[in-house]
């Protein structure tokens, strides 16, 4: 499957409205191609309307619409790596892929990892919690829980994770550096004046796949 760097300059609409008020529906198309069961060399085959493509997005998976708003804070917060260098490609991966892990995985040591990094949050309930985040996908709480776990966690605690990890083609160095931008983007975020959570629950609300409202 050719990179993201590679959709992104393959497909471009700079004379719709929408690209122009929101440059991370870049990294919505790359998502979108990524999680669609539509071959998308056929789908450029047939047309490369911007309109076409949100249209095609709106009935994706919630999971979709979780993910392009995890990165779409992490962009308000600028604290991603250069658009189309080998650095964001990855993160869009861990982006995707983590939340499969986390969500669908079945492996032990992942799952009581998340179970411990939301019993560790004051005020939340765990199971509340993982259920929410398996219907819909990423949540902020579940985003700022595992971030905070992972800057606790011992070096042990981390490679216990490295199988079922792996069992999604990613690494620990993965978890790590996607959970950094977390921890960065909040501090960048608070440093505007802003609220992590509220950021992301608007941008949740932007996106497909909102089945119901994200509260901050």
């Amino acid at each position: 499957m050719p990179s993201a760097s590679a959709w992104i300059l393959a497909f471009r609409a700079d004379d719709d409205p929408i690209w122009k008020a929101c440059p991370i529906l870049i990294f919505s198309i790359v998502l979108w191609l990524l999680l669609s069961p539509i071959d998308s060399a056929a789908f450029f085959a047939m047309s490369n309307s911007a309109s076409i493509l949100t249209q095609q997005a709106t009935r994706a998976s919630p999971y979709v619409g979780a993910a392009m708003a995890v990165l779409a804070t992490l962009e308000q917060a600028q604290v991603l790596p250069p658009e189309g260098s080998r650095e964001a490609d990855r993160v869009i991966q861990s982006v995707i892929q983590l939340q499969s892990v986390f969500a669908k995985g079945t492996d032990r040591s992942v799952q009581e990892f998340a179970q411990r990094a939301i019993a560790h949050t004051p005020g939340r309930n765990v199971q509340m919690v993982l259920e929410r985040f398996r219907s819909n996908g990423w949540t902020a709480d579940m985003l700022v829980a595992l971030a905070d776990a992972d800057r606790r966690a011992s070096a042990e605690e981390r490679q216990d994770m490295a199988a079922g990890l792996g069992q999604f083609n990613l690494s620990v160095d993965d978890f790590r550096r996607l959970m950094q931008l977390v921890r960065d983007g909040r501090a960048a975020l608070e440093a505007q004046g802003q609220n992590f959570d509220e950021v992301y629950a608007r941008h949740r609300n932007a996106m497909p796949g909102a089945t119901a409202r994200e509260e901050p």
